[in-house]
């Protein structure tokens, strides 16, 4: 099935970026400066998808809000300094945005990431110039799963919520989308967990990103 389609959101982690090495480093290293135990890569990813705030205060497992208060700025601060030494696109990502701008759609990014993080990212792998809007807590009250970010987006855009599609990993962003009325495509490849995605039930899967043209109009 082919949905009529003038603006595609994505998430980041997990979705545009294959970031977790370089995210579980910053954290180990964050917690070492504070004196506490490593924990194992897959368990900090899966603290991935909530903010980098609530990151590192699941991390800090126990400790006080004054600790994860001081921990964030290192961790943001070294991430910052070390965003791009794994972190790579995944698969055929820029062909699909450049697939995507040749069809004339808008683009966005809506992600719980700092936008400053995004934003280096983005231009570290040269492909900032594809997104026309980028959103991130910075730039909302609520974060997703809240619609708030999509919403602002479509509303820059002028577009109609259901002719836009939330493309994300996980289910906080189906369920972002689906508050918002957007039509949404859940990726199997990333980040987040896949069972909690596939109960999300978005519109529809890609297992690698260049099959999403295959239902856009």
């Amino acid at each position: 099935m082919k949905y009529d389609i003038e603006a595609v959101i994505f998430d980041f982690d997990g979705v545009i970026v294959d970031s977790g090495a370089d995210i579980v480093n910053a954290v180990q290293y964050t917690l070492r400066q504070f004196k506490q135990p490593e924990l194992p890569y897959n368990e900090i990813i899966g603290y991935v998808g909530h903010g980098a705030k609530e990151l590192i205060r699941k991390s800090f497992k126990g400790c006080s809000e004054q600790m994860i208060e001081e921990a964030f700025p290192v961790y943001k601060n070294y991430y910052l300094e070390h965003a791009i030494v794994e972190t790579k696109l995944y698969l055929n990502v820029k062909e699909t945005l450049t697939a995507l701008k040749d069809r004339k759609k808008k683009i966005a990014l809506v992600t719980n990431k700092p936008e400053d993080l995004a934003l280096k990212i983005l231009k570290g792998l040269e492909v900032e110039e594809y997104f026309d809007s980028v959103i991130g807590p910075e730039s909302v009250k609520k974060m997703k799963p809240d619609p708030e970010g999509i919403l602002k987006v479509v509303r820059e855009f002028g577009v109609k919520t259901e002719l836009a599609v939330m493309v994300g990993d996980s289910h906080t962003d189906v369920e972002a989308g689906r508050s918002a009325g957007t039509i949404t495509c859940g990726v199997t490849y990333g980040l987040g967990d896949r069972d909690e995605l596939v109960k999300s039930a978005p519109n529809f899967f890609i297992d690698e990103m260049s099959k999403l043209i295959e239902y856009i109009e």
